[in-house]
């Protein structure tokens, strides 16, 4: 109990626990309860320095429900973690910690949509919900910081109730975010296939989301490299997004860890397929995409050997989505429940397929006509909202 008290105020500062606590009790008595993702591999874990055990120690003094590996599972599932499809309901091997059937630095990047490391400059660490401020002169991953990150998160589901969350420049009604809080609420929301406000066309969303893809699969493909400058990437959305940053790609997968002890950095393309993987396996989940009715379709995609998933119809924004209702339709059961037995769930045919084009070192080129069908829209396509039973 000592070691773990020890634990506790290494990652949350003297004089925070308190405001901390206070903010716990209080949601545990209003019914709150959310989630982030699951604790991740023992690599990850000697990374960052800091173990599961600590992580789970503060979740759980913050009121927070850790998720299952439903992204872990469905990316071991496409490097053939050896469960038949009519046993995957029951089967959940796949979904324990430390498979070793895709590489640890994949799962880092499927893991990386949800959690991207951060950082902040000064006057950007104050935070509402504890009233304290987070340490602006190191990387803020949930691991390292996670009271400050969680309390990030939380003011910015507050915030984007009324603004909306952007990157370098904020105009009237916006607020400047950083990547975690952009991803989950502003303007980012493509990382997760999902519209960045109410009211988007869904071709917008489209179009964004396919430019991430683009970006991300070439950095995986190694047509792009980590010292590449994001402001000097020929792609329109990251462009608009970060364009205004000095940043190069290892920065936005990697940042404070770009070092050469890491082991990070010779792994880009790894990390960067692990992020295109989350997106895809994203616009699966009812909470992020509305498809049409029906599993996949007989048809096969324009230039591609791939069946036709469903088409698109809305791109959700999550801004004024109940994180309980979103979250449910994210579970593993909600993804085992959706397939026949004879085959696999969309999300794990899709990951399987790209996992072979990636084994194959497929160009982009061969790559795009592939994922601009697995983000076909539909002819009933319409503006993004909420979604249909997802409403606050």
């Amino acid at each position: 109990m000592i070691q773990l008290r020890l634990a506790f105020r290494r990652s949350v500062t003297r004089g925070w626990a308190r405001g901390v606590l206070a903010w716990w009790l209080s949601a545990v008595a209003t019914g709150m309860a959310f989630q982030l993702g699951p604790l991740g591999p023992a690599m990850e874990s000697r990374l960052t320095n800091e173990p599961d055990s600590t992580l789970a120690l503060i979740a759980g003094r913050l009121g927070i429900l850790l998720k299952g590996r439903v992204h872990e599972e469905i990316t071991q599932l496409a490097y053939d973690c050896p469960v038949a499809p009519r046993d995957l309901a029951q089967d959940a091997v796949c979904a324990q910690a430390d498979q070793d059937w895709a590489t640890p630095f994949i799962i880092y990047g499927v893991r990386w949509n949800d959690l991207p490391p951060f950082s902040l400059s000064p006057g950007q660490g104050q935070c509402g919900a504890f009233g304290k401020s987070c340490r602006v002169d190191q990387t803020v991953r949930f691991s390292t910081q996670p009271a400050c990150w969680y309390c990030l998160f939380a003011d910015a589901q507050k915030i984007a109730q009324t603004q909306r969350i952007v990157g370098c420049r904020a105009g009237p009604g916006e607020v400047v975010g950083n990547v975690m809080t952009r991803s989950h609420f502003g303007d980012l929301q493509f990382l997760h296939a999902m519209a960045s406000d109410e009211g988007i066309p869904a071709s917008v969303t489209q179009a964004e989301v396919l430019d991430w893809l683009e970006f991300a699969w070439k950095v995986s493909a190694r047509q792009i490299n980590g010292a590449r400058l994001l402001r000097d990437v020929p792609i329109a959305t990251i462009q608009q997004r970060f364009g205004c940053t000095g940043w190069t790609v290892a920065d936005l997968y990697i940042r404070g860890r770009q070092d050469a002890a890491s082991g990070l950095a010779p792994k880009l393309h790894h990390i960067a397929f692990g992020s295109v993987l989350h997106t895809v396996q994203d616009s699966f989940a009812a909470g992020h995409v509305e498809r049409e009715a029906g599993g996949a379709t007989e048809e096969v995609c324009p230039g591609a050997s791939y069946p036709q998933p469903p088409r698109v119809i809305e791109f959700h924004a999550y801004g004024h989505q109940d994180p309980a209702l979103h979250d449910a339709a994210d579970t593993r059961a909600a993804m085992t429940s959706e397939h026949t037995v004879e085959g696999w769930p969309d999300a794990v045919a899709a990951s399987r397929n790209l996992a072979q084009l990636h084994e194959d070192l497929a160009p982009w080129d061969e790559v795009q006509p592939y994922l601009q069908c697995l983000f076909e829209l539909s002819s009933q396509s319409r503006a993004s909202s909420a979604g249909a039973g997802f409403s606050r």
